[in-house]
């Protein structure tokens, strides 16, 4: 699947991170998690419009590491078994609308190299949210 929506994986690369998968999921879906930018689902263009955001968010933030690889939870039962990805994505547009097109869903979580930003994408109600946190 990560073929298909343009997403290049590097089989060799592993998180240097504290937490599992499923412990950075629950950390951005916490009761205390405020959305960093919001867009309506019913705008017209809400789909491309939080992947403006979530591009725009996660530069700020220094996600993108060398050669733009960063890691990646993509949305399904199979989380924690799966655990981070690292992977490129190679179109740079869009990637939630890409997922949505793939396996239904806009969300996933993205996490630095260095383990220390992370930053996903939520679908929370009538909106779509990006959510980004710095983890120490």
């Amino acid at each position: 699947m990560l073929d298909s929506v343009g997403l290049q994986l590097f089989v060799d690369e592993i998180p240097s991170v504290k937490f599992t998968a499923l412990e950075s999921l629950q950390l951005m879906e916490s009761a205390y998690s405020q959305p960093v930018a919001s867009v309506k689902k019913s705008s017209l263009n809400a789909v491309e419009e939080i992947g403006e955001e979530w591009c725009r968010v996660a530069e700020r933030a220094g996600l993108f590491g060398a050669g733009g690889k960063f890691f990646v939870l993509l949305a399904g039962d199979e989380i924690d078994d799966v655990g981070w990805l690292c992977v490129k994505d190679l179109i740079g547009a869009n990637l939630p609308g890409r997922l949505l097109s793939e396996n239904g869903s806009i969300e996933f979580v993205a996490m630095s190299g260095n383990g220390r930003v992370v930053c996903s994408v939520m679908d929370e109600g009538d909106d779509y949210w990006v959510l980004s946190e710095e983890v120490q």
